[in-house]
Formats: C-alpha cells, structure tokens, sequence
C-alpha cells in the first residue's frame, strides 16, 4: 500500500502541476476560441476534481486507506495515462504545431503516461499478475 501512496501522492502533485499550468496559459491566450477554452476548461476540472479526490484519500480525511483508495489510484492512473496517450498522439500528428510545441507537450504527455501507468501497476503482484488478472482486490 505504501508504493502506491507514493505514487498517488506523485501523480497528483504532477497533474495538479500540468492542468494549473494550461488553464494559466489558456487565459492569456487570446488566439484560442471560447469553445476551445470550454472543452480544455471542462477537461482540466476532471482532472482537479480527481487529484481533489486523490488528497482526500492521501491527508486522511477518508478515514480508510483500504481497498478504495488503492481502487481509485487504479482508475486516476490508468485514466490519466489513457487520456495522455490520445491527446499526445493529436498534438503529435497536428499539422498546425512547430517541432518545439510538439517536443515539449510530448514530454509532458510522456510524463503524464509514465506517472499514469506505475500507480496504476503498483499494486500488482509479479506472481500473480497472470493468475489474477483485472481482479483488482488483490492489490495489496
């Protein structure tokens, strides 16, 4: 259990970082449309209503460390790290973006991936993967 507060603690302090950062950059950017704004806006308040989520179970206001946390660490993980591989894919294959815009927002995206992907197998067994696989109450 310890592994994966760790790294719910991680990927919560990475995607508060990341969405706090592009909602700052959206409202300074005139050349951005409102209905833009509103899908990156509606986005970015999923995102700060899981990491909201996340701290709950991580500063102990839930009561329980259990089997829900390590549950919700599971679907924040692989959520953020799906999310990341599509967006990251159309920011990749745009044509409207530079080199740098596209190296910089894969690297994040890369990060965003990498974070995503080890909670969400920090509770996995190597033993047992196989033998438990999708069973998520093995998570110990």
């Amino acid at each position: 259990m310890a592994k994966i507060i760790r790294r719910l603690w991680l990927l919560t302090i990475w995607t508060i970082f990341i969405w706090t950062n592009r909602v700052l950059n959206l409202v300074d950017d005139a050349d951005v449309g409102s209905s833009e704004k509103g899908w990156v806006i509606a986005i970015a308040a999923i995102f700060f209503l899981l990491s909201l989520i996340s701290l709950t179970f991580l500063t102990g206001l839930w009561k329980h460390r259990s089997t829900l946390t390590a549950r919700f660490a599971g679907i924040f993980g692989l959520g953020t790290a799906v999310f990341w591989v599509v967006r990251g894919a159309g920011i990749l294959f745009a044509n409207q973006h530079d080199f740098g815009f596209k190296f910089v927002h894969s690297v994040l995206a890369f990060v965003s991936v990498l974070l995503g992907a080890f909670l969400y197998f920090a509770g996995d067994n190597r033993k047992t993967r196989l033998r438990n696989w999708g069973d998520r109450s093995v998570v110990r």
